[in-house]
């Protein structure tokens, strides 16, 4: 039939010369058995792009600690000072399978991964001059970019963003890498790390 000469990816059109072209038809795609959620993904053994699964969006990739509690600063421990790592409070969402207390926390557990870290600390100064800045630590040296805070709420300041990658298990910290006199003492800090604190960890890949 004369309908039936032109062909579009291999697909035929009907009789009123309507062509139906799915993607799964272009010769650079190979889809199988599809499921929900899904996701197009260049393989370049193949030089196609085939259907696979991914985590890329979704919550279980993620850590979270920091709930905005009214809860004072833990007076346990070293005093706020250079390479002194700073207490976050209660873990919201542990989907990377870290290991990491309850309550105040300094330092988590992850499991071997390629992960994206960023915090805030929010920690108080018994003036309004002076500035501290912390990064991220991973037990040997510092990495990622320098967060910084000042003593005013308004100045809670930028955060400290890194990328890590371990074939084994890696414990992180928030540390200290510049702390003016005028840090409060523990006893001092009062609720505003708790209230203005978080780290969020994402891991990256399956």
């Amino acid at each position: 039939m004369s309908h039936n000469k032109i062909k579009v990816a291999g697909q035929s059109p009907n009789s009123a010369g309507e062509i139906t072209v799915n993607v799964e038809h272009l010769n650079d795609v190979n889809i199988t058995s599809v499921s929900n959620n899904q996701v197009l993904q260049y393989d370049t053994a193949s030089s196609k792009w085939i259907n696979n699964d991914t985590n890329l969006f979704s919550i279980g990739t993620v850590l979270f600690v920091g709930d905005g509690s009214s809860t004072a600063y833990p007076t346990g421990g070293s005093a706020l000072a250079n390479n002194v790592d700073i207490h976050f409070y209660n873990v919201v969402y542990n989907g990377v399978s870290a290991t990491v207390g309850s309550g105040w926390i300094d330092s988590i557990t992850l499991p071997a991964g390629t992960y994206l870290c960023n915090a805030v600390a929010g920690i108080t100064f018994s003036s309004s001059t002076g500035e501290a800045t912390y990064r991220w630590h991973d037990g040997t040296s510092f990495f990622g970019t320098q967060g910084n805070v000042k003593d005013g709420t308004e100045t809670i300041g930028s955060s400290s963003s890194g990328y890590i990658s371990s074939a084994s298990s890696i414990t992180l910290s928030v540390r200290l890498n510049s702390a003016p006199t005028n840090i409060n003492a523990l006893s001092a800090q009062g609720n505003r790390q708790a209230q203005y604190g978080f780290i969020e960890i994402r891991k990256l890949g399956a």
